[in-house]
């Protein structure tokens, strides 16, 4: 496992969880286009909801796949 210094295993183990936790979340990974959970639970963080998390979700994937060589865009 490669060295995370923003997030440690653990950490996004309990992202992971808590986002599919989520009914949203849960539909769209059935659907096969969900955000990252680390994007999603970081959306709800700023207090989104339902579609407007994915979509924020979505939104912070995309800006974090602009600035990240070899990172796949956003479902």
């Amino acid at each position: 496992m490669t060295a995370d210094v923003i997030r440690t295993h653990f950490a996004r183990q309990q992202e992971t969880k808590r986002a599919r936790k989520d009914p949203t979340y849960l539909q769209a990974l059935l659907a096969g286009q969900a955000p990252t959970a680390a994007a999603y639970v970081t959306a709800l963080d700023m207090g989104r909801e339902g579609d407007a998390a994915i979509d924020a979700a979505r939104q912070i994937d995309q800006a974090a796949a602009n600035f990240t060589p070899g990172t796949p865009p956003a479902a």
